[in-house]
């Protein structure tokens, strides 16, 4: 058994203490109620105020039906009301609202029907009808912050997964490139070949535009252009005419965000699987355009193509949660293969980040 306290005060007063903030409401409770919910509450409304008018004394369904339909139609506005605010200032707000509701159609009640017992009747049903609400709108407050609870941690949880996999993207990436890179300089060094200095000063503007892309999240997409563009430099200098690049942004994406290092591992996977293993090299293009309410960005090359077999590697599956976790359902990262080889590698946000 649990020996977490029993907490009395849910008993009487159901909800969480503090409100969430609005950054809290922005990740996990933005979302509006569904069609489904909300079509289920009016189905339950409706029947409530048909045994009401039936339970209502001779003659009085009618006015008994209006105002317990009323009093339904504040509990449905003070519980949309606490959709966004579940937490348990809102809530007693919401049944004090409830309460003075009920008070102000009895007080009209009194006024409208003459008949003593028939008053009293109808101010029975007013009061279970008010009580009924009342009890709905604690146990929405309670579900409702359960709710965003568990969606913060679950959040919480995903990020801290991708930036486990983002650190070791990182660390596959760089030794991996580092490696090769410095054995090329080494070996020209040592045959004293005039590219040693050419490969070494585009070493260099790499690592000058790479060392801090790794300690943020997110970068816009003009900075994460910086590293792509090193990146082929360096290989270039490494290649020579076996490689040729070209990069075509339209302006008004550079301010795109973009989990940083996503499009640099895009760009190394079109070199060192597209263009490396091939005699003749190739070319390799970046693209990014707005299409309509996305924005596309595409690294093509016309090397080797997908192989039968392709498996999708570390690197990319990291770039399809960190896409996914900034852009939401909106997001996507799809490899497409060319129509006489190569292949393109195709990541969607949406445009409105920019």
């Amino acid at each position: 058994m649990s020996s977490k306290p029993i907490d009395w005060s849910q008993l009487w007063y159901p909800g969480r203490a503090q409100p969430f903030s609005d950054e809290e409401m922005a990740r996990a409770g933005a979302e509006r109620p569904g069609r489904t919910l909300l079509a289920l509450l009016a189905l339950h409304l409706v029947a409530l105020v048909g045994i009401v008018m039936l339970m209502a004394p001779k003659g009085q369904a009618l006015l008994a039906g209006t105002t317990f339909a009323l009093l339904c139609l504040s509990g449905s506005a003070l519980a949309w009301w606490l959709w966004w605010r579940p937490w348990r200032g809102a809530l007693l707000v919401a049944s004090l609202g409830i309460v003075a509701a009920a008070a102000l159609l009895a007080w009209a009640l009194r006024e409208l029907v003459p008949d003593r017992d028939s008053r009293h009747v109808l101010a029975v049903l007013l009061a279970f009808g008010g009580s009924l609400l009342a009890l709905v709108l604690w146990f929405l407050v309670v579900w409702r912050s359960h709710q965003i609870e568990a969606r913060l941690a679950a959040l919480v949880e995903r990020e801290q997964a991708i930036e486990m996999a983002r650190r070791l993207a990182a660390a596959q990436l760089e030794p991996h490139f580092l490696f090769n890179t410095l054995a090329s300089v080494q070996h020209w060094v040592d045959t004293r070949d005039e590219r040693a200095s050419t490969l070494l000063s585009a070493l260099t503007g790499y690592l000058r535009a790479t060392l801090p892309l790794f300690r943020q999240p997110t970068l816009p997409l003009a900075e994460e252009l910086v590293a792509v563009e090193r990146y082929l430099q360096v290989m270039q200098a490494r290649l020579g005419s076996r490689l040729a690049w070209r990069i075509d942004v339209e302006p008004e994406l550079l301010r795109l965000p973009l989990p940083s290092g996503a499009l640099l591992t895009l760009v190394e996977n079109a070199v060192e699987h597209g263009i490396e293993p091939q005699l003749h090299g190739g070319s390799v293009r970046v693209l990014a355009q707005r299409l309509g309410a996305q924005a596309q960005i595409e690294v093509t090359d016309d090397g080797a193509g997908l192989s039968e077999h392709h498996a999708e590697g570390v690197g990319l599956a990291n770039v399809r949660q960190r896409l996914a976790l900034l852009g939401g359902p909106g997001a996507a990262l799809a490899l497409v293969p060319g129509p006489t080889g190569g292949c393109t590698s195709r990541l969607v946000l949406p445009a409105s980040l920019a």
